[in-house]
């Protein structure tokens, strides 16, 4: 983690290596998850980085033909693979001194849960983390997802919320008065489309693990 945030620096770690970082997985991935901005914005940001750090001296430095910030793609680090996502937008990340790294706030890591499940364990290693650890952050995940999630991600956290952990807030609420009915949304958006559906949420609950009875139960 430290290599890759001194490499690049507006890379932070995200996905199931900040569920890690948080400790709200007992998985330990071989695999390190970055998020970077998009190349076009990547090198947006490293020339105002460059000319914020040389000021008046930039334009000699790179006459002079000095090495420029530029992005390094990384495939490994000391034998661990890495998995590079390259996206606008990427959401609040925080700054870590020792060992220096950044790491994606909690509030979004249970977002990209929702967003990328695949990214994260699966989409049943997320009910499992909602279930055991939704209750402790329940206000960073409502406040990330209400500010910053779409309605189909507001849907499944609500579904999450309050159907499979037992959670209740205005907020969630609102969101359910949003849902659109139709079409083809799924709890999983990796899996296939599941005949089990929430009514109240608008989704098809294509995990086989959750309870059927529920899912039908509030149909109303």
């Amino acid at each position: 983690m430290e290599v890759a945030c001194s490499v690049d620096p507006f890379a932070y770690v995200s996905h199931l290596s900040a569920m890690e970082y948080h400790g709200v997985t007992d998985r330990f991935s071989k695999i390190l998850y970055l998020s970077t901005p998009s190349d076009r914005e990547w090198k947006e940001q490293a020339a105002a980085r460059m000319g914020k750090d040389l000021k008046e001296l930039k334009e000699g430095y790179l006459a002079a033909k000095l090495p420029a910030l530029r992005f390094q793609k990384l495939e490994r680090i000391d034998g661990i693979r890495v998995e590079l996502m390259r996206r606008s937008h990427r959401g609040a990340f925080k700054t870590i001194k020792s060992p220096f790294i950044r790491v994606a706030m909690v509030g979004r890591t249970f977002m990209d849960m929702l967003r990328e499940p695949e990214l994260c364990g699966g989409m049943q290693h997320v009910v499992d983390t909602y279930r055991e650890y939704a209750v402790k952050y329940l206000n960073l995940i409502i406040d990330e997802v209400d500010k910053h999630g779409t309605s189909i991600e507001q849907a499944r956290a609500g579904y999450l919320l309050e159907t499979v952990c037992g959670l209740s807030d205005p907020i969630i609420d609102a969101w359910a008065l949003k849902v659109q009915r139709g079409g083809s949304r799924k709890l999983d958006p990796q899996a296939e489309y599941a005949p089990f559906f929430s009514g109240r949420w608008g989704l098809s609950v294509n995990v086989p693990s959750l309870d059927v009875s529920r899912a039908y139960s509030d149909q109303s």
